[in-house]
């Protein structure tokens, strides 16, 4: 097509969207053509060609209402009025093909962060098993889908720390992907996600999910894009600087820490985030001693390989895991110290007590347990790498970040659980320990139905200088 052409076309295209009569709204993701640190692309509104209802990130009470902080998008309420002209749009063909697209309404995410009543804990329903077992590569993705969903606390809390320490959403990466199960969190806020995992197969799980919720979800504001790379050799897939945000969701273990964490931070922006969350392969119940005796019971027949599974077989990956994520550096030349937060989430004591890898050797604050088989071993051995200016934070049941991650479930749970990671046979094997907890649960229970499990998790948040 000509240029001539091209422009004829855009002018034809911006008189339709000044004449344009529709009251519906379009998705956010091109209402500002420049990256501004004073927007977000946070739920909003559009008039076809006259008003841009976007995110400001520093926005004020107006009249006494919210006209559009980050903590209104989170709750769900309140939004900015901008305006962009035809001849704007007629600049930006890309936008001009936003707001000429079907039209949508607002996300809604209010009962997504709203929070707890009178301090009871926000009980999620029992997370989703995969129904399609074939379809999936390996255990760890069937480990993935069979685990906790991230509860909102979890995004709530990486959102906020980003926006008060970088406020651009534009781009994020999900490293190490797998499924591509928190590509679709993070679409919810950022322009575009670009998902990576190592392998071949990981990346075309996880093609395959975010294509049919994209489909699924055709006026949602993330859009993806996927290569196959290792977390260590991110920069291949950007340009320096250029990433707002990365995260790495229950792998960083599998990593060389220290190549993975230089790696993102050479692709992160000024003021860029860098957040890494881990969880434990095994719930708790709160609540009830009795069934809490009778779970625990049950994971210790059912022996390592929910652990095996989370952790791999590797005695590097184990070692890791077995410190939550203290084993990650942060280092100073890179990121900015006092902002640098190291969080425990239900984690009773030090993360190295709490996320131990039964059976693996861990190192005493005096000296390494005797034991390993060699010199080289001992040398390689996984220890801390909290620095001392760095913040640690614990959450607890107290606080919101820990109801966060407790789920209502029922004994039926375990058992899917177990069918879901591992065979048959070892679920008739765990019959009696699984009759013990439904037997429990009817005894103790106050509805005779239900229980409460937690969860433990580590988070890292960090900013990049």
């Amino acid at each position: 097509m000509s240029s001539e052409g091209y422009s004829s076309d855009l002018e034809v295209l911006s008189k339709m969207m000044a004449s344009s009569e529709l009251t519906e709204s379009v998705d956010s993701k091109f209402t500002s053509p420049e990256d501004s640190p004073e927007h977000s692309v946070a739920p909003s509104e559009v008039g076809a060609g006259k008003e841009v209802f976007d995110v400001k990130l520093n926005a004020q009470m107006v009249n006494g209402k919210s006209d559009g902080s980050i903590d209104a998008v989170l709750e769900g309420s309140g939004h900015h009025c901008s305006t962009i002209s035809p001849e704007d749009a007629s600049n930006d063909p890309m936008l001009a093909s936003a707001l000429m697209s079907p039209l949508q309404a607002p996300l809604n995410i209010e009962a997504l962060f709203a929070p707890s009543r009178g301090g009871r804990p926000p009980l999620q329903r029992t997370p989703t098993i995969l129904q399609r077992a074939d379809t999936v590569a390996n255990d760890w993705e069937l480990y993935k889908r069979a685990g906790p969903r991230f509860p909102a606390s979890i995004e709530q809390l990486i959102m906020k720390y980003h926006q008060k320490n970088n406020n651009s959403w534009q781009l994020a990466h999900d490293m190490g992907a797998g499924s591509g199960i928190y590509a679709m969190n993070l679409a919810r806020f950022f322009r575009h996600i670009h998902v990576s995992d190592p392998t071949q197969i990981g990346l075309s799980t996880s093609r395959n999910t975010l294509s049919e919720w994209s489909t699924a979800n055709p006026k949602k504001r993330g859009r993806f894009t996927f290569s196959v790379c290792d977390p260590e050799q991110s920069t291949q897939a950007f340009a320096d600087a250029s990433v707002d945000l990365v995260v790495l969701m229950d792998s960083a273990h599998f990593t060389d820490a220290e190549a993975t964490v230089r790696s993102a931070a050479q692709t992160l922006a000024p003021g860029g985030t860098l957040a890494i969350i881990t969880h434990k392969p095994i719930s708790h119940v709160v609540g009830n001693e009795k069934v809490a005796a009778a779970v625990a019971a049950l994971f210790e027949a059912w022996g390592r390989r929910p652990w095996e599974v989370a952790c791999g077989l590797e005695a590097k990956s184990q070692q890791q895991f077995s410190l939550g994520l203290d084993f990650v550096p942060l280092p100073e030349e890179l990121f900015v110290r006092d902002k640098s937060t190291r969080i425990t989430i239900n984690a009773h004591g030090r993360p190295r007590d709490y996320f131990h890898v039964p059976g693996v050797q861990e190192e005493t604050d005096s000296t390494p347990l005797m034991g390993l088989e060699s010199p080289d071993e001992l040398f390689e051995m996984t220890t801390s790498r909290v620095g001392d200016k760095e913040r640690q934070v614990h959450y607890g049941e107290e606080d919101e970040q820990g109801r966060g991650w407790r789920y209502e479930v029922g004994w039926e749970s375990f058992r899917t659980r177990i069918a879901v990671m591992d065979s048959p046979q070892t679920v008739g094997r765990l019959e009696p320990e699984l009759k013990e907890i439904e037997r429990l649960i009817m005894r103790t229970s106050p509805n005779g139905v239900k229980i409460v499990i937690e969860w433990a998790a580590a988070v890292v948040l960090a900013t990049k200088k």
